[in-house]
């Protein structure tokens, strides 16, 4: 009798909630739709960047979805490149194309390049290095590979085999890790 009762009562419950009309009328204001390129598109781009620039310290790179989303797809050649930190940028990185060896963490070795005029009031300033990177983890990273470089974290490209393409999504104004500040990174 008393199953009864309870399956009975559920029954309802399930009947009232069936009949009442669900959500409302409000919905969220029109947005326009998401940022995208195709591989094409991507390669497109890439292959009409400057030589002398992908061959650079710095590589080349083309803006994904300017003004509407953080990003860029970077292509590098073998040579040398910059040892760099960001003191308060996160960064991600993902391989699409190409292999190198990646060696994170440590510290830059003297002498350091700022990539911005010092003293300068950006807080998100980028700390190069010509030399490289003194300990840390080397790694040889490629297609598939996801890598995200914490604020202060020291990365570097030593040796890259041929090319290597990735997207690079970068955000600004994060926290430093304790002790991690633009003057401490320049000393």
């Amino acid at each position: 009798m008393r199953l009864a009762a309870l399956i009975l009562g559920a029954a309802a419950t399930l009947l009232a909630q069936a009949a009442i009309k669900p959500g409302h009328d409000r919905v969220p204001p029109y947005r326009e739709p998401s940022p995208y390129m195709s591989r094409t598109d991507v390669q497109a781009a890439l292959a009409g960047l400057d030589p002398a620039l992908v061959a650079s310290r710095t590589g080349g790179s083309i803006e994904f979805a300017r003004g509407k989303a953080p990003g860029v797809v970077r292509r590098r050649m073998r040579g040398p490149q910059y040892a760099i930190t960001h003191t308060r940028t996160l960064e991600y990185m993902i391989v699409t194309k190409g292999t190198a060896t990646l060696v994170t963490g440590g510290t830059l070795i003297p002498p350091t390049i700022d990539s911005d005029p010092y003293p300068n009031s950006n807080p998100n300033a980028t700390i190069r290095s010509e030399v490289g990177v003194n300990g840390g983890v080397a790694r040889t990273i490629g297609p598939g590979d996801v890598i995200v470089n914490l604020p202060g974290t020291p990365h570097w490209l030593s040796d890259i085999t041929d090319s290597i393409e990735y997207f690079e999504i970068s955000v600004a104004n994060v926290d430093p890790a304790p002790g991690i500040e633009r003057a401490d990174v320049l000393k």
